[in-house]
């Protein structure tokens, strides 16, 4: 018997044992997957949360939260508590120096710096004369800084720049997340008060755009009406009968009395565009107290997300849709309110759908 050569039945074997792993042919390249991005509006409402004693609530949860958008109900998405951000605007004019609101307003300041919590930041800007809006202290967590600062480098300029200070906080709300932020304002509000001239000017429409789009909660004190009253008290004194006003001065005083209440309104018109609030204290005394009313109510805030049943568009003219949103407990003995009820196009949160 002849043997036969082995070499060529290994090949064979080993061919065949190889062949499984071999992929078989596909008939065509399957297709890459499209990826489709998803976008998901996302409103950020501040929320104060006090218990029945005026105390702040600790345990706010989504399902204490009931969230009106003009009437409608939403769903609450979360309820958080994240670190503040206070910007702090002085435009005080010549004439409030007469009212002593200068120290009062550096008070009502001193008591927002004092009830600064962990990771809260301020900064500060001011009506700084012929210089303009200035920028007195930039975002900082550093509490004591920013009080030397307000003792030292706080004054009262010739008139009012509001219009300015409020266009340099808007810059500076965009270096801030959307949330917990707040814009103080403490303002007499006369652009011209000289023996020749007394105006309120308008605040500018786009100024008041950009503070309502960078959704920050707005509180203004007003000192208008507070300025108005030194002005009544000169005139009871040159008015008595011993001195007499010429005609000019008496019709200063009437016009600066107009001038006040156009201002005052004004004012009005700003926290209320804005979604804020504002403060019109009768006497110096009140400013601070009214300050630390304010401040309490920023330590006690959360912030409430939630997507809006219907998306946003915008209104005539382009600008961004605006609505009305309230909160209201769903729990008893919880007290809640919100800093801003104006919302307009929120932030939209990216995710990718395959």
């Amino acid at each position: 018997m002849t043997d036969r050569p082995l070499a060529p039945l290994a090949l064979i074997l080993l061919l065949s044992a190889a062949s499984p792993l071999c992929p078989a042919q596909q008939p065509a390249a399957r297709e890459e997957q499209e990826t489709v991005k998803v976008y998901t509006e996302e409103v950020r409402l501040p929320v104060v949360a006090y218990d029945e004693r005026e105390r702040f609530d600790p345990t706010l949860a989504a399902e204490d939260v009931l969230v009106l958008e003009d009437g409608v109900p939403q769903r609450v998405r979360s309820v958080r508590r994240v670190p503040a951000n206070v910007l702090l605007v002085f435009d005080m004019g010549g004439q409030v120096t007469a009212t002593g609101a200068v120290d009062a307003t550096r008070e009502a300041a001193l008591r927002f710096l004092g009830r600064m919590g962990e990771g809260d930041r301020v900064a500060l800007v001011q009506n700084g004369g012929r210089r303009g809006a200035e920028l007195l202290q930039d975002w900082t967590t550093d509490a004591a800084a920013a009080t030397h600062v307000l003792r030292t480098k706080l004054f009262s300029a010739n008139r009012s720049r509001l219009s300015e200070c409020l266009a340099l906080a808007a810059v500076k709300l965009k270096e801030r997340p959307v949330g917990n932020t707040h814009v103080v304002v403490f303002t007499d509000g006369l652009e011209a008060q000289s023996r020749d001239e007394i105006r309120s000017d308008e605040i500018p429409k786009g100024v008041v755009q950009d503070l309502v789009a960078a959704q920050a909660s707005v509180h203004v004190f007003g000192f208008a009406s507070l300025v108005g009253e030194v002005v009544k008290y000169k005139k009871s004194i040159f008015s008595g009968g011993v001195i007499d006003l010429d005609f000019q001065m008496r019709r200063w005083f009437k016009n600066y009395g107009l001038a006040t209440k156009k201002r005052e309104g004004q004012l009005r018109a700003l926290a209320r565009d804005a979604g804020g609030r504002l403060l019109l204290p009768s006497t110096a005394e009140e400013v601070p107290a009214l300050a630390e009313k304010v401040a309490r109510d920023v330590g006690a805030e959360y912030v409430v997300t939630y997507t809006p049943l219907r998306p946003f568009g915008r209104e005539g003219g382009g600008e961004p849709e605006r609505r009305h949103a309230e909160v209201s407990a769903r729990r008893m003995g919880l007290r809640l309110f919100t800093l801003r009820n104006v919302v307009t196009a929120p932030q939209t949160a990216a995710g990718n759908r395959q």
